[in-house]
């Protein structure tokens, strides 16, 4: 939660955009992805996940979640 001035809205030209799924056009998501991809690589976005195999899906769903760190299911 952020706090802002009214004040801070009223004299600005102030937006605000969502993060979920369908705040951004596929068209638009696949546009950026290739740079996205380079930051991560570089080192530029830190990315902390962990690997589960899908068979083990029914464990990675079950588990408590850890903040900040997100489960990618492998082949």
């Amino acid at each position: 939660m952020v706090a802002v001035p009214s004040v801070a809205l009223r004299s600005a030209n102030f937006g605000l955009q969502g993060n979920g799924q369908g705040a951004v056009s596929t068209r638009a998501y696949l546009a950026e992805l290739p740079s996205l991809i380079e930051e991560i690589d570089g080192g530029g976005i830190a990315v902390t996940a962990r690997t589960m195999p899908l068979a083990d899906v029914g464990t990675a769903w079950t588990e408590p979640e850890v903040p900040g760190v997100r489960t990618v299911l492998t082949p």
